[in-house]
């Protein structure tokens, strides 16, 4: 745990950075033909490659154990580099004949599409495996270098070069490049050799395997693209580059911060729990779902409210000064960010079943609602507008989804610890109350105090509620007669 927070405090410490830098080198317009290839990017990442890595993930564990990992994994990087050509000159192509809104030469196109298929998402993948078998320094090492080399080379081109988004995504994916070898030798000396004894079998990496477990779930990612990304396309036609540049800013930085924190807690925790549903009963996939949402429910909560009321200040910490305008759509992103963390968890039950197609219609609920609701409310309000409507398609979302996995395992929602986080979210939101009322436009350095304040409850509130799971050595006395207090009256077993 402590290699994995550290870890994620320099990559926090390295992503405010990056925020603060290219916000002050890209303009709006640039950071939203950013947000373009980006978007275009994600469809592939998310559709075509998302549930086939998924599949190894919930495999490689197993492959390792018979000694068959080492010949799945080159099938998978092979599946990867076709992918990644296909995918480039495809949307050269299209953006050719058609025109998919992407303002940029054709080579740049291939370069920033193919590059960041084959590069950013086998780096993600090979430290996500890494993490899996429980290397984590390696693995926050690792994590931690790409991201320094990818920032350091994007600023030397947007300085010496163009303030282009081309350059800063360029720089980007040099720095996964270099890793990715690093990382991609060290994984094969950590595996297990194949034993040529092992032949095929349709547990392997095979392509009825594949397609059986990932078709429902590319669906699904499909879907989830056009929540996340493809609303992208929509806004811009409604109200163009230069707005679109500022939500995403806004919306992203909210987005950002819960998602360090639900990158932090599961990378400490996936490992557990896929070793929790590894060849085990129903009875104990449940055991381990309850164990989990038990745990992650209530510690996000807390982090969403801290970054919801924390907005502004964050805004004129993270970001170049015309950017400060942004403070209050980072509410929205946490608060969207919220209910994707709440279905992520509860869709953990079809990977721990190995059934993905309950998880298509939630899917549609939540696509559904939020392209709808863009094009009703971004007319009337942009920001509010953009930030409602992501945030509903969530709530249906992880609403409609419970209720589907509740089908498949008797999981239960840790309604009474969820309760418990919001009480002790409180004494938050009277201090960002109360600051706000007294420092009407904080300064930066103020800015800044008033947030570490603030985390250091945050750091105290999650104390609190991780001591037992975490079987932390920490006695509080006081905490202990208030709970029990509770638990008499209202909650029960906390």
């Amino acid at each position: 745990m402590f290699i994995i927070v550290f870890g994620r405090i320099l990559i926090m410490i390295t992503s405010i950075i990056s925020i603060r830098l290219f916000t002050t080198f890209l303009s709006p317009a640039e950071i939203g033909r950013l947000n373009i290839f980006l978007a275009i990017y994600s469809w592939f990442a998310l559709v075509l490659l998302n549930p086939v890595v998924m599949y190894v993930n919930r495999k490689i564990i197993e492959w390792n154990m018979i000694e068959s990992v080492h010949k799945n994994l080159i099938s998978l990087f092979k599946y990867f580099i076709i992918v990644a050509m296909s995918a480039g000159f495809g949307v050269v192509v299209l953006n050719h004949l058609i025109g998919i809104g992407i303002i940029a030469s054709s080579i740049w196109i291939f370069i920033i599409i193919a590059g960041s298929i084959l590069l950013t998402s086998l780096n993600v993948s090979v430290l996500g495996w890494l993490n899996l078998f429980r290397k984590r320094f390696l693995f926050v090492f690792f994590s931690v270098l790409t991201l320094w080399l990818g920032l350091g080379i994007s600023i030397f081109f947007i300085l010496r070069l163009f303030p282009k988004a081309e350059y800063w995504l360029l720089g980007q994916l040099l720095g996964n490049a270099l890793i990715l070898l690093l990382a991609t030798v060290t994984l094969f000396r950590i595996l297990k050799k194949s034993n040529a004894a092992i032949s095929d079998n349709k547990e392997g990496f095979t392509l009825s395997a594949v397609f059986n477990f990932a078709w429902p779930l590319a669906i699904g990612t499909f879907l989830y693209w056009c929540h996340t990304q493809g609303y992208r396309f929509v806004f811009q036609k409604l109200v163009g580059l230069d707005t679109l540049g500022f939500f995403v800013v806004g919306f992203g930085l909210g987005s950002n911060l819960m998602l360090s924190f639900d990158t932090l807690f599961n990378q400490y925790y996936h490992p557990i729990f896929y070793s929790g549903i590894a060849n085990n009963s129903d009875q104990q996939k449940t055991i381990a779902w309850n164990k989990y949402a038990h745990a992650f429910f209530p510690a996000s909560i807390i982090v969403a409210v801290y970054v919801s009321l924390g907005g502004p200040l964050f805004a004129k910490v993270f970001t170049g000064e015309r950017f400060h305008i942004v403070g209050n759509i980072i509410l929205w992103g946490a608060v969207s960010e919220l209910f994707r963390m709440f279905a992520s968890t509860i869709g953990m039950i079809s990977h721990a079943q190995m059934e993905m197609k309950p998880l298509i219609l939630p899917s549609i609920t939540g696509a559904a609602t939020a392209i709808i609701s863009i094009f009703l409310f971004v007319r009337i309000n942009p920001f509010l507008g953009g930030g409602v409507s992501l945030a509903l398609g969530w709530f249906f979302a992880s609403t409609h989804l419970f209720f589907k996995m509740k089908r498949l395992l008797p999981v239960q929602i840790p309604w009474r610890r969820i309760i418990y986080s919001l009480i002790l979210s409180l004494p938050l939101f009277v201090f960002f109350v109360a600051m706000k009322n007294i420092l009407i436009s904080p300064t930066i350095f103020q800015s800044v105090i008033l947030l570490g304040v603030s985390a250091l409850y945050v750091f105290f509130a999650q104390i609190i509620m991780a001591r037992r799971w975490l079987s932390l050595p920490i006695k509080m006395t006081m905490v202990d007669d208030f709970e029990q207090k509770m638990k008499s009256i209202v909650f029960g077993d906390l």
